[in-house]
């Protein structure tokens, strides 16, 4: 079985676009699933569950994916280059829906109004990895997963910078890496930077702003380049 995702011959997604160049489908992804997070922004979200999950794929990548919202129904890997080019272990094809739920089981059972702010990003920074690893879709999984973590975050009387984590995707994408490495699982790196993203104050967005350049800087990762997902049997 080859990777059913992909135009036949090609290393590029099947897209509703049309486009057959890899680097031209990438760019077209990106700038319209960032307007549709902009727009799934302004009319708000509310349903932390597997379902709401999938809303949120859908939302962001259904302009582009006609599988937007739907769970793989390949197994996959990405080579990390943090990891030596060995993959994290996604969540096999058959046990997508079963880890989906614990790991949103695992969400519900904490007493989130009760943490300080500090408690409240480690736990984050604890419990998102885990959804992140399950790695339900083809293809736009951390980009789902920030997106609800920003809903869940904000619903908890919180603001959240989206440009920080925004402009820091490659340290990101990073951190729940070495979140998801089981027992030799690094936590600190993506809790260090939603320590900095998670206020109790509304978020400047003002050019130049020093201090939101400060910590962009410690989260800059210039050298970042994303690997592609691959089939595996």
């Amino acid at each position: 079985m080859n990777d059913l995702y992909l135009i036949e011959n090609s290393t590029v997604l099947k897209n509703l676009l049309g486009i057959t160049d890899e680097k031209e489908l990438d760019l077209a992804e990106a700038e319209l699933s960032r307007a549709n997070m902009m727009l799934l922004y302004e009319n708000g979200f509310d349903d932390f569950s597997p379902g709401g999950f999938c809303y949120i794929h859908k939302f962001l990548f259904g302009d582009v994916y006609d599988w937007a919202g739907e769970y793989r129904k390949i197994n996959i890997r990405k080579r990390e280059a943090l990891l030596a080019g060995q993959s994290v272990w996604y969540s096999n094809d058959t046990d997508i829906g079963r880890d989906l739920e614990k790991a949103f089981k695992e969400i519900g059972s904490v007493k989130w109004e009760a943490l300080s702010k500090d408690e409240f990003a480690s736990q984050i920074a604890r419990l998102y990895p885990a959804l992140w690893q399950v790695h339900p879709f083809r293809e736009g999984n951390t980009r789902t997963t920030v997106m609800m973590m920003t809903f869940f975050i904000e619903k908890y009387g919180y603001y959240f910078d989206q440009n920080l984590m925004a402009e820091s995707a490659g340290y990101v994408r990073d951190s729940f890496v070495l979140a998801s490495l089981g027992e030799h699982s690094e936590y600190e790196h993506l809790e260090a930077i939603l320590k900095d993203a998670i206020c109790t104050e509304p978020i400047d967005y003002t050019e130049n702003r020093t201090t939101g350049n400060d910590k962009k800087e410690k989260y800059k990762s210039d050298n970042y380049t994303p690997a592609k997902h691959e089939y595996i049997e």
